[in-house]
C-alpha cells in the first residue's frame, strides 16, 4: 500500500490486461491490497507457469491481438467495475509490415475492442464515482523514437481514444482516462535499465526527478484515477515520468 494515503476498493471487480508483471502487476496487487476482486491475463496456459507471485489474483489466459478471444473473456465475467488496458509493448521490427501491424493491433486495437466488449459490464457497475477505463500511454505518445514506428503511434492513438470514449461514454456513467509512462521498470524495459547506461542517464538529464520509475508510481495514478477522488475526471492523460514530458534536452 502507498505511503500517506489508502483507498477502499473492497467490493470492486477489475480486469487488468498483462498483469502478470510490471506495470500490470504493481496496479493488481494495489488494488488486491485495497480489497478488490482481481483478474489478470496473460498469455501463457496458467498461473503457475509464471515466476511473479500472483497470490490473491485470479488468472485468465489471453492473447489480446485476438477479438475473439476479448469478447469471449468480457462475456464470462459477472460484473466488472474498471478496466486496466495495460498489455502492450514492442512488436519485433515494427519498421517491417507485419511487426507494425501487430503493434497496432496489440496496443490500441485491443484496448478499443475489449473496452467496447466490457461497456454494458462497466455501465451496469455502482461503483462509487463511476465504473472506469484505464489505459497505459508511453512518452512514445508525445514524442518520436525511431525504433517505434507502431508502437509509438499506437500509444498516441490510446490518448487520443480515451479522450473519445470519456467524450462518449460518460453518459453511461464510465469514465475513462490514461496514464503516459516514464522510464519504468518492466519486462519492455529492463533491456534499456539493465544494459544501456547512457540512455538512461540522457533520460535522467532531462528530468527533473533524477530516478527511474518503479510499477508502484504508475499503480498510484491508475489507483487515483479510478476511485471516487477522481470523480470529475475523464479523457484525461496524466503524464508519470518524473517531469520528462516537461524538461528539455
Amino acid at each position: 500500500m502507498f505511503q500517506g494515503i489508502s483507498y477502499d476498493y473492497t467490493g470492486a471487480t477489475v480486469l487488468i490486461t498483462g498483469g502478470t508483471s510490471g506495470i500490470g502487476l504493481g496496479c493488481a496487487r494495489e488494488y488486491r491490497d485495497a480489497g478488490a476482486e482481481v483478474i489478470i491475463t496473460g498469455r501463457k496456459t496458467s498461473c503457475a507457469d509464471y515466476d511473479s507471485d500472483l497470490a490473491g489474483l485470479t488468472y485468465r489466459q489471453l492473447d489480446v491481438s485476438n477479438r475473439a478471444s476479448l469478447y469471449a473473456l468480457a462475456g464470462s465475467l459477472p460484473k466488472l467495475d474498471i478496466l486496466v488496458n495495460n498489455a502492450g509493448g514492442m512488436q519485433g521490427n515494427e519498421w517491417e509490415a507485419d511487426g507494425f501491424d501487430q503493434s497496432i493491433a496489440v496496443n490500441l486495437s485491443s484496448v478499443f475492442h475489449l473496452s467496447s466488449a466490457c461497456r454494458d459490464l462497466l455501465t451496469a457497475s455502482d461503483f462509487p464515482g463511476g465504473a472506469s477505463v484505464i489505459g497505459i500511454a508511453s512518452m512514445t505518445s508525445y514524442f518520436g523514437f525511431e525504433w517505434t514506428p507502431g508502437y509509438g503511434p499506437s500509444k498516441a492513438g490510446l490518448v487520443q481514444l480515451v479522450k473519445t470514449l470519456g467524450m462518449s461514454w460518460g453518459k453511461l456513467g464510465i469514465r475513462a482516462n490514461a496514464v503516459a509512462a516514464g522510464l519504468t521498470r518492466s519486462n519492455l524495459t529492463a533491456p534499456v535499465l539493465d544494459g544501456m547506461q547512457e540512455m538512461v542517464d540522457e533520460t535522467l538529464q532531462r528530468q527533473g526527478l533524477k530516478r527511474t520509475g518503479e510499477p508502484q508510481d504508475i499503480a498510484a495514478a491508475v489507483l487515483f484515477l479510478s476511485s471516487p477522488a477522481a470523480s470529475w475526471i475523464t479523457g484525461q492523460t496524466l503524464p508519470v515520468d518524473g517531469g520528462f514530458s516537461t524538461g528539455m534536452t
